[in-house]
Formats: structure tokens, sequence, C-alpha cells
């Protein structure tokens, strides 16, 4: 309190050495005035003039230094109570700016409210009749209309700085706020403002003498024009806000959109965007939402359909699954991350080459998959120790039936490798040979002798 007092009393000082500046800088002109109203009733010699003369002047005085007086009370009044607590800055993080912002528009106000009374009433002291102007029809519509604006302001402050107030306490506040209420309180503020100031303006110009009617049905107009063409953005925002209010999704929730999946990053009032496992990123308008999977809405479960031979135990392979959901719950790195003992909800069907098993492990939100990875990791290292099968796709060979129904031999023949080889080699080489013998024709020459060649 007393540094508070200290800021007011140093203002106070401040105030009083720009006036002292302001009044040195024009206070030749009251005194010309002045001499110039003694010159005037000397001139003309009014009865009793002097004495009406120094009757006015000493209640000019006076009412100017009342005024001044009250100004100043008023001020640091104002400052005062302007002037916020240490716990209140703390609970209200944002109130100390929003006090800034007005403490020095209401000062003004009151400073020119009083020196526009203490105006009034000096011209009253000098003759002139300046409240009787208040009654007239005139005077009173005007004072009545420029009530009715500064009340109307004043109470759409109100309004808006403490709605204002409340939203941003509910967006700083410690607890986690949902992509819902981040989204639409600010969208509620701005609506709150535009709905405020166009109430304001609607008012002020109705009260000013204008006719505002042609305004709001030019208004009405334009925005049917603008709805018309803009009928997709429309239809975005309204779903949008829809989906928003039922709190269908979050940031961070793993979503599926149609065909597209991924981590929700951003919620706009008109579009998602989403994030797959290859990084890329997909915006959709809500629009184009027909379809909506949340995958970690509130909890999340991991599905196994676990294939085993038909040869199998199946309750034994149950039996063994159980283990496995146990062990995996006492686990100190997924204990924490497992809501729900696995499920086992039976033989689910009998496949073409297994006997399909299907259970289920219920996981806080998007840790389904990695809870599920290393139970199937544990499951197939469990499998193979106890040689329960996990049977893949195998082919079978069909060679057909004839009319009796007797089905052709197949007729398998065993070689051995080495034997098959040397054969292969063996016949390749007297086909080689076959192919490199060349036989040389005898020339014809007519029976006559050829002489050897030397």
């Amino acid at each position: 309190m007393l540094r508070n007092g200290c800021v007011v009393a140093g203002l106070g000082q401040q105030n009083n050495g720009n006036f002292r500046a302001r009044l040195a800088d024009i206070w030749h002109v009251p005194a010309i005035l002045y001499v110039i109203a003694m010159f005037a009733v000397w001139a003309l010699a009014i009865e009793d003039g002097f004495s009406k003369l120094l009757q006015s002047t000493l209640l000019t005085i006076l009412v100017l230094f009342a005024a001044r007086l009250i100004v100043l009370g008023l001020v640091r009044a104002a400052r005062r109570v302007f002037a916020l607590r240490e716990e209140v800055k703390q609970r209200y993080p944002g109130l100390e700016a929003r006090a800034n912002r007005y403490q020095p528009i209401l000062e003004r106000t009151i400073t020119i409210v009083i020196w526009f009374v203490a105006a009034f009433t000096v011209f009253e002291a000098w003759g002139i009749d300046s409240y009787d102007w208040l009654g007239t029809p005139f005077g009173q519509r005007a004072t009545g209309s420029l009530v009715t604006i500064i009340l109307l302001i004043i109470v759409t402050t109100v309004v808006w700085e403490m709605t204002s107030a409340i939203i941003e306490r509910s967006l700083s506040s410690g607890t986690t706020v949902s992509a819902r209420a981040r989204t639409l309180l600010p969208l509620l503020r701005m609506a709150l403002l535009v709905v405020l100031v166009t109430m304001v303006v609607m008012v002020s110009l109705s009260e000013l003498g204008l006719n505002i009617g042609p305004l709001l049905a030019g208004a009405g107009v334009v925005g049917l024009a603008i709805g018309f063409g803009a009928q997709t953005l429309v239809k975005d925002i309204i779903t949008g806000i829809f989906i928003l209010i039922e709190d269908h999704i979050s940031v961070g929730d793993v979503v599926k959109v149609d065909t597209h999946a991924g981590v929700v990053e951003k919620l706009t009032l008109r579009t998602i965007q989403l994030r797959d496992v290859a990084g890329t990123v997909h915006v959709l308008p809500f629009s184009a939402v027909t379809t909506l999977e949340n995958m970690t809405k509130d909890f999340s479960r991991y599905v196994f359909n676990v294939g085993i031979a038909y040869r199998e135990d199946t309750d034994h392979v149950v039996t063994v699954l159980r283990q496995l959901g146990d062990e995996l719950m006492q686990d100190e790195a997924y204990k924490n991350l497992i809501l729900e003992p696995l499920e086992i909800m039976g033989v689910d069907s009998f496949g073409d080459n297994a006997v399909v098993i299907k259970a289920r492990i219920t996981t806080v939100p998007i840790k389904q998959w990695a809870v599920g990875r290393e139970f199937n990791r544990r499951m197939k290292k469990r499998f193979d120790e106890l040689g329960i099968e996990i049977p893949f796709p195998h082919r079978t060979i069909y060679f057909g039936e004839d009319s009796a129904g007797n089905a052709p031999p197949a007729r398998i023949a065993t070689v051995n490798a080495e034997t098959h080889i040397a054969d292969r080699q063996e016949k390749q080489a007297t086909a080689a040979k076959s192919f490199s013998r060349v036989e040389t024709p005898t020339p014809d020459t007519g029976g006559a002798d050829v002489p050897d060649s030397e």
C-alpha cells in the first residue's frame, strides 16, 4: 500500500507540474481578456459593473480551483482502484494488462466530464444561461443520447472484459485443456466481440438520429450473398463446430477419416490435420468427413488373431496365452500401459490352414501397438519353446480322377544326383562330337590324273 501511495503521489506531482507548465503558456490570454472586460465596463459606464466583474472573477477562480481538486481526487482514486495486489495478479495474469489499458481512458473521461461541467458553471457565473440550454428539447435529446451511448459502452466493456478474463483463465489453467476448448473458446470470444461491437454501433447511430433500417437490410442481403457464395466454407464450419462440441476427436488422437489415417496434429474450425506413419501430412476439410474412426478415445485395444495348427490342443494354447498376458502385466515397462488383463474370446474361426483363436488386450490410448508387438514377440518365442506349430500356407497337387473314380498313377523316379550329372555330361560330349564331324567331298576331274601336291 505504501508503494502504491508513493506512485500516486509521484503521478500527482507530475500532473501538477504539467498543469503549471500549460498555465504558464496561456496565462496571458485570460489576462488580456480580463483587461478588455474591465475597459468595457469603464467605457460603457455599466452600473455595478466592477462589482459584478469581481464577483464573476472570484466565482470563476473558485470553480476552476474546485474542478482541479475534483479531477486530481478522482484520478488518484481511479489509480488506487487499478493498483492490483500481487495475489490478484497471480490469480488473473491478464488482468493487469487490461487495467493498464483502460486506466488512461477512464482518467481522460473523468477530466473531460469535470471540466465540461466547470465550463457550464463559469458561463453561468458570467451571466450566460448555459444550463437552460439543457432544458430545451434539443439539449434534452442530445444529453439523453450521450448518456445512453456512454452507459451502453460501459456495460459492453464490462461484459467483454469479464468474458475475456474467464476464457483466458480457462485456457491458462494448470489442467490440461482439450483441443475442443482451445478451438471453441477463442471462437466464442470473437463471436461475442462481433455481436457487442455491432450492437454498440447500431444503437449509437440510432441515438444520433440516423435511420439504421436500410443499413440492416443491406447487411442482410450481403450476408445472404456471402452465404450462397461460400456454401462449402459454411458447411465446413458448421460440421466442424458440431464435431468439436460433441468432442469426437482431440489433438494427439489416432484417427481414420475415410481412407486417411494418422495422428491429429491440429484442429481448426474448418480442417483436420493428420500425420501418418510415413510422415505425410493430410489436411481434410470437415465437409469431407463422412466416417470418423477414433482409435484412441479414452482407451485402446489390440486384437490378436492367433493361428495354430489343427493338431494343437486349443485349451493348452489358451492357457499359454493367459500366462503370457500375466507376465506382460507384471513387466515394469508395460504394466502401467495395460488397463485390463488379456481377454481370450475363444476359437474364432477355422481357416484353410489354421485354427484361429481371437484375443484382445486393453491399454491406455495410443499404446496398443507397443503392447501388441511385445506380446507377439513373446508369443512366438514361447510357441517355439513348447513346439506349438504356427502354420503357414501349403500347396496340394491334385492329379485328377477318371470316370471310375480312380486317380492316375503318380510316377516318381528316384535319381542319384552324381549319376544323373555324369550321364548328362556324357550326353553333352557325344552331341558335341557329332556336330564337330565334317565330311570332305571328292572333286570331279573328268578322268584326268591329278598331280600330287608337293
